[in-house]
Formats: C-alpha cells, structure tokens, sequence
C-alpha cells in the first residue's frame, strides 16, 4: 500500500467515523422508551425544563468543565472519581447503556456530552442529528418539566487520553508553532479580541467569570459556526456540513498554517461545546490528528503567567 493510499484510507475511516457519531430523529425514535438507552438533553437546565424528549436527563454541556479539576487531574474535565460518580450515579448510566446526546439541534452543547462521555471510555455514545427540533419535526413526543431522576448506576471507564490536549502540550506549540495549528473556535470575535470576558464553574456551583481577554499566542480565529450545518436550530438541517465543505474550510486555514499531516489543537471556553464541536468537524474532515484543549481560555485566561494575545 502506497503513502498516499493508506492516508487516504485513514481519511476516510475517520470520516466514517465521525459520520457514525450521529443517529437519525428516524433511528431515535425507535428507541424511545426502551430499556437500556438514555437520552441526554446536554442544554441548559432552563431550557429543560421548557421542553424535553421523555425520559431524558439534564446535563448542561458547559458545566460539565470544572477548572480546579482541570488542574489537578491532567487536563480531564473532571477528575476520574467525580465523572464516572456523575456519568453513573446522576445521569443513570453504565457501561452498557446506549446513550443519545442532543441538544437544540445546532449541536455545539450535544457535542461537548458526546466528547465528555467518550473521553471517560463509554462506547455508545451518540448525537442526535438535527436535535429536538429534527425530532418534533418528526411527531416526537416532548414533555415539560424538571423530569424523573434516573435509577443511580454504577459506571467506571478508561480514560481516552489522546483526545485532550493538557495545557503543557498547549505551551509546547506556542514555543513551537511550526509544529502544529491551533484553533480558536468561539464564535464571538470579542471573546477572540478580549473585549468580552465568560464565565465559567471552578466547582460545581461555583462560578468564576475570567479574569483576563484575549486568545493564546498563534491561534487562529476558525469559529464553530464555519462548520455547522444547523447553527439556527432549524428542523430537517445537519448538525454539520458535509465533508467537503468542511475540507474547504481547512484548506482556507492553510494560509494560516493548516497542514493535514500536522496536528491541531482546538480550544473555547470551557472546551466542552464549541470545542468538542470543531473537534468532530475535523474527524468528519479526515483529520486524525487533533486534540480538545479542554482547559480552554477558562484556564489559560486563568492562568496569569501565560502569555496572551489581545488583537485589535
């Protein structure tokens, strides 16, 4: 097999891959109300409440990034005990659960209960495509209210280490760009700029706004939105454009520095959303080698030793 060959097999098993991530509003609904599958609403607990499939739990994407915990235990969004205690105990779900994600539809939060359940090793784990809007346009049923606490399980998985990226491994190509790519995927170029400051939990419960604006040094802007195939929640759209939109879109990075055989790290806030959804653009792309920073700016921003950059 010629180089060329086997990268384009690995292109395209990666692409496969990222396409196997998403289950039809058709293919959903066939499972609701069964045993042994979870449906994991991953917006905001308001938002809930207004309306959610039956039976779903509540798991608001963008608090499931704890930056003390980031900090202590290698970059994880949790440390181990507190996810496999909150995947199991809160959410209702083991190892032999099929799980479905949604959010929406435009798939940034879904993204980030999709990441944050792979990265502790379940291995079922799916978004909804089109989310609750693909849904109701499909006669699924919606409840209102704060729902039924699922049945505790017990879940303890492996840690899949090569999807974050620690912030030590940040610092290295910001020493070393040529090396590599980063991605800044927040859609608010005042984020970007520093001219708006996010909040974020430090613990559950307690949240912190950042204290300092900008981007990390290099990065380039690459907002979540130039990939998104449903960024207005709208029925019958995709979670993502198809794969060959989303190549165009690297090949416009290349004047950046993109290269297709070098890695990329991609970064928000908090990780866990914007992140995590450029993070399956690139998979759908055919690019095998990228990293979630899920640290994000919550910890760099954070951090007041790291340099920043603040354009104008």
């Amino acid at each position: 097999m010629t180089r060329i060959t086997l990268l384009l097999a690995v292109a395209l098993s990666t692409s496969a891959l990222a396409q196997d991530v998403f289950i039809s509003a058709d293919d959903a609904l066939k499972l609701a109300g069964k045993d042994g599958v979870r449906f994991v609403a991953a917006d905001s607990e308001k938002d809930f409440e207004k309306g959610h499939l039956p039976g779903a739990v509540e798991a608001f994407a963008h608090d499931l990034q704890l930056l003390d915990d980031v900090r202590k235990c290698k970059g994880l969004p949790m440390c181990e005990a507190t996810a496999f205690d909150f995947i199991g105990k809160t959410l209702g779900i083991d190892a032999n659960t099929q799980v479905i994600a949604y959010d929406a539809g435009m798939g940034v939060n879904a993204s980030g209960v999709w990441f944050f359940l792979s990265l502790y090793g379940h291995k079922n784990v799916r978004i909804l495509d089109g989310g609750l809007a693909g849904w109701k346009a499909k006669g699924g049923a919606v409840e209102e209210g704060k729902g039924k606490p699922p049945a505790a399980k017990a879940f303890k998985g492996e840690v899949q280490w090569g999807m974050i990226a620690t912030r030590a491994d940040v610092e290295a190509m910001v020493k070393e760009p040529g090396k590599g790519l980063i991605l800044d995927s927040r859609h608010k170029l005042e984020e970007y700029t520093g001219k708006e400051l996010q909040g974020g939990l430090t613990a559950p419960g307690k949240e912190i706004t950042v204290a300092r604006g900008g981007s990390i040094p290099g990065a380039v802007f690459s907002p979540w939105t130039k990939y998104a195939g449903n960024k207005d929640a709208e029925a019958g759209k995709p979670t993502l454009k198809d794969a060959k939109d989303v190549q165009k879109q690297l090949e416009k990075l290349k004047k950046n520095g993109y290269d297709a055989g070098k890695p990329v790290i991609t970064y928000c806030h908090v990780g866990l959303g914007r992140g995590s959804f450029q993070y399956l653009a690139l998979l759908k792309a055919g690019h095998t080698n990228t990293k979630l920073y899920v640290g994000g700016w919550s910890e760099w921003g954070n951090t007041p030793e790291l340099p920043l950059a603040t354009q104008q």
